[in-house]
């Protein structure tokens, strides 16, 4: 109960009721006299009128500890919680005879050395250890014939010096004990500090809600009590004041709107811009010798692959002579695929697996006479191409228009509540990482990409009834794929896995393909047989977005080639320009559009910390 057995000046007394305490502090009065000092949590016992009245009669000072954070020796509170954990385990175990072995525990309480002291609490009150069985069958073992006597003027002097050394020796590990559980706990500790008048908000209880707390504020410090403890005014509430650890405590800035936020977007922002466009090298290192470097040329404008071929020559103008004759010759050997409609593979099929859920009716969503417009066009393109049919499933789901940046309008299905009981497709999808630093070090690199990939591979006439869908103009289902649903990407990459299977220097991830290699003559082969395998599997290609034989291209949202790693310089430029987030939607889009080039700045999640605790 009290802090040192020694006249204290200070007694810490918690949980007790009014009347109890008047009966200590007579307890106390009759053997230590008043108490100059009395140290209580925030209890409403504590803080109770007669509870003040009497000790301002007795003038003894009233000292408050913060909630939630006692003002006690951290050790003795320790040794408390392991002896409730003992006598909590052993009446357990003993069940209704656990009365009779209580004092076997207490014995062992005593007899056991303490890490903290270094001694037993025996050897602390009594100078010797107590006398138990493991100590009777060690005295039976090592029992000495010869009995030494001794005065008893010694023994009382050398008992004397015993106690006083083995004091000395307890304090000094105590101080010991005390110091590293402080620094055990204050490792990742933040040095703070509070003055007078300074703003702050604070975690309170909601009013209504004990058990339910957030910051609330600005509130005024009124003093400082200590390193920890501050007075906080709360004018609104019922108590006026209150005493309040700086671990409930937050400072509050005035500041027009975006300020602060600003400030380390912008941090951010110089961090990326500064850092991501250094080049990253890892264990691969270029060969620059007769290495020429060539930029990526501007991917063109959407245009069909008909309009592309009949200009292949202008689409190709950044490879030399040489190598641009060669892919023309490659890219008019095989005309299948670079049709303007996608092809449908016969290598697979998709399927939806629900497992005998019902089926999950819909109403198609209302839109604006623009958007019906645009829907309308997209089921006739749909229509026009057998990728859809009319419907009579007993399936529905409804369909919305999403704007791209370039203003175009992209045809989405929602597929929610059917991705709900659908049974996953658990096969993996590679690492992008991986797919970007296989790379290495090649001088060509060509990177390939499917006209609509999804739209390449057929329903089975199961999926196709449940992949039906609702517009305000018609109802059809899907004879392909469709974007949206919950096993497209793995089947998309199964797909792909199969038929490049066994094609070396060649990598995909769903349907971007990238092919590399340092001979010129054996990436025009690799193209070849990479050609061979999609059209003997019926697919696609989207000329508009293909690449062939440079240093460098863009892949997976990175530029890479030459054994070089580098972000793509546009996106952050998107990102310096980036408008300041007000709201914790746009703070939380932000730091995920940051967050994909994080390889690319040191000490990223340390920089982005101030932003990420306002997400709190």
């Amino acid at each position: 109960m009290c802090r040192a057995t020694r006249f204290p000046e200070a007694i810490p007394l918690r949980k007790i009721t009014a009347p109890v305490i008047l009966k200590v502090l007579t307890k106390f009065f009759s053997t230590f006299g008043l108490p100059k000092v009395v140290q209580t949590d925030q209890g409403t016992n504590f803080l109770s009128r007669v509870f003040t009245q009497t000790l301002k009669s007795l003038f003894i000072e009233h000292r408050v500890s913060s909630a939630y954070h006692p003002e006690s020796q951290g050790a003795i509170e320790r040794f408390h919680q392991t002896l409730k954990s003992m006598l909590r385990k052993f009446c357990m175990d003993t069940s209704r005879d656990w009365d009779e072995g209580i004092p076997l525990v207490l014995f062992a309480v005593r007899e056991s050395v303490q890490e903290s002291l270094g001694f037993s609490p025996a050897e602390m009150v009594f100078g010797h250890t107590l006398r138990g069985p493991l100590k009777v069958l060690k005295e039976q073992m090592m029992e000495s014939k010869t009995e030494k006597r001794t005065n008893v003027l010694d023994y009382v002097s050398r008992f004397r010096e015993k106690l006083h050394s083995a004091c000395d020796l307890a304090s000094k590990f105590l101080k010991n004990a005390q110091s590293e559980m402080k620094d055990r706990f204050d490792r990742h500790a933040v040095a703070r500090s509070f003055q007078p008048d300074d703003k702050v908000v604070v975690l309170l209880p909601i009013p209504g809600s004990a058990l339910s707390a957030r910051f609330t504020g600005p509130y005024n410090i009124v003093r400082k009590l200590s390193d920890t403890d501050y007075v906080i005014c709360t004018p609104e509430r019922r108590r006026k004041t209150r005493v309040c650890h700086i671990n409930m405590l937050k400072a509050y800035h005035d500041r027009d709107v975006g300020e602060p936020v600003k400030q380390v977007t912008d941090n951010a922002a110089v961090l990326i811009t500064s850092k991501a466009l250094s080049v990253v090298e890892g264990d691969m290192n270029a060969d620059e010798d007769g290495l020429v470097v060539r930029n990526t040329p501007q991917q063109c404008s959407k245009l069909d692959n008909s309009v592309i071929l009949s200009n292949l020559t202008s689409q190709l103008s950044s490879l030399p002579d040489g190598q641009r004759h060669d892919v023309v010759a490659l890219i008019t050997s095989f005309p299948v695929l670079f049709s303007d409609v996608p092809s449908q593979t016969r290598v697979l099929q998709h399927d939806i697996d629900v497992r005998g859920a019902k089926p999950i009716k819909q109403h198609p969503y209302r839109v604006n006479e623009i958007k019906r417009s645009a829907m309308k066009t997209e089921t006739d393109y749909l229509l026009e191409n057998d990728l859809a049919r009319h419907s009579y499933s007993p399936w529905s789901s409804p369909c919305l228009l999403v704007k791209k940046p370039d203003g175009s309008f992209r045809f989405c299905t929602d597929y929610r509540k059917v991705n709900a009981v659908t049974v996953p497709d658990c096969y993996p999808l590679p690492r992008m990482e991986d797919c970007v630093d296989s790379i290495g070090s090649a001088r060509f690199v060509s990177k390939l990409d499917l006209l609509k990939g999804y739209w390449q591979v057929p329903l089975t006439p199961q999926a196709s009834d449940i992949s039906a869908f609702v517009t305000p103009d018609c109802f059809l289902q899907y004879q392909v794929m469709a974007f949206g649903l919950r096993n497209a990407p793995a089947t998309f990459q199964r797909l792909i896995q199969i038929v490049l299977a066994g094609v070396p220097n060649c990598k995909a991830y769903l349907d971007d393909l990238v092919i590399f290699s340092n001979d010129w003559e054996e990436h025009l082969s690799l193209l070849r047989t990479v050609f061979e395998r999609l059209k003997h599997a019926s697919l696609t290609l989207n000329l508009a977005k293909c690449v062939f034989g440079q240093a460098t291209v863009t892949y997976l949202g990175k530029q890479v080639g030459n054994g070089q790693v580098k972000p793509v310089e546009e996106k952050v430029v998107a990102i310096t320009k980036f408008p300041v987030p007000v709201t914790r939607r746009e703070l939380r889009r932000f730091l995920g559009m940051i967050g994909y080039y994080r390889g690319f700045c040191k000490n990223f999640a340390t920089v982005v910390t101030p932003l990420t605790n306002l997400l709190s």
